[in-house]
């Protein structure tokens, strides 16, 4: 198996946990403590799959190369927030987001 499959899930299970622990933090408009609980607990259950899927990964590939690829995660955590939490993203965000992107491709692609 390519320890990109294992990356992969655990970056966007990553994401996932932020977004879900941003949502239980919520002061806006209340969260009613249900929902918060449900928010806790999906953030626990994505991070500690994470987890798994991250040890999964660098068993099978070497951590010089493993590690940058946790940057995609920036990516996603910013496209989520902007489309599931209507966050404003500044225009030098963007940019700082596609510099990142560039420097993960860069070491996805390389040897």
């Amino acid at each position: 198996m390519t320890p990109l499959v294992p990356i992969a899930g655990s970056v966007v299970l990553n994401a996932a946990a932020q977004i879900s622990l941003r949502r239980a933090s919520w002061h806006r408009g209340g969260v009613a403590p249900s929902h918060r609980h449900l928010w806790l607990s999906l953030w626990a259950l994505c991070f500690v799959v994470a987890t798994i899927l991250w040890l999964t990964a660098i068993r099978h590939a070497d951590i010089s190369y493993a590690y940058p690829l946790l940057g995609a995660g920036y990516v996603l955590v910013t496209l989520l927030a902007r489309l599931l939490l209507n966050e404003p993203i500044s225009i030098p965000r963007w940019i700082s987001v596609l510099i990142i992107t560039l420097g993960v491709v860069l070491v996805g692609v390389s040897p």
